[in-house]
């Protein structure tokens, strides 16, 4: 369980290490993987739940089970619109500075 709680909160990270790498694309793809991150730590949530009481364990399982899914399919989609956002983005060369003429 404690492998999950390290990667939801990776997962989280994950746009402010994109700002902080300087990275100028769109942010909805690491918006995404954070969002996986908050259904990892929910599943992990779950497991944290009632195990006293039959009904909640099951419910709990089903919960965790679903949870992490979701979270899977956010981090995976959210990886490859980044890796397309990186392949598609275009080098901009700086225009050359004009200099003036000095009469």
């Amino acid at each position: 369980m404690i492998e999950t709680i390290i990667l939801g909160v990776a997962c989280l990270s994950a746009p402010l290490f994109a700002k902080y790498a300087g990275y100028e694309i769109r942010k909805k793809p690491y918006d995404m993987v954070g969002v996986g991150g908050l259904f990892f730590l929910l599943g992990a949530a779950f497991a944290l739940g009632p195990a006293k009481v039959e009904f909640l364990a099951n419910i709990a399982a089903i919960g965790s089970i679903a949870a992490h899914v979701i979270g899977w399919l956010h981090v995976i989609v959210g990886a490859f619109r980044s890796m397309i956002d990186v392949m598609l983005e275009r080098d901009e060369v700086p225009a050359r500075p004009r200099l003036k003429r000095v009469a």
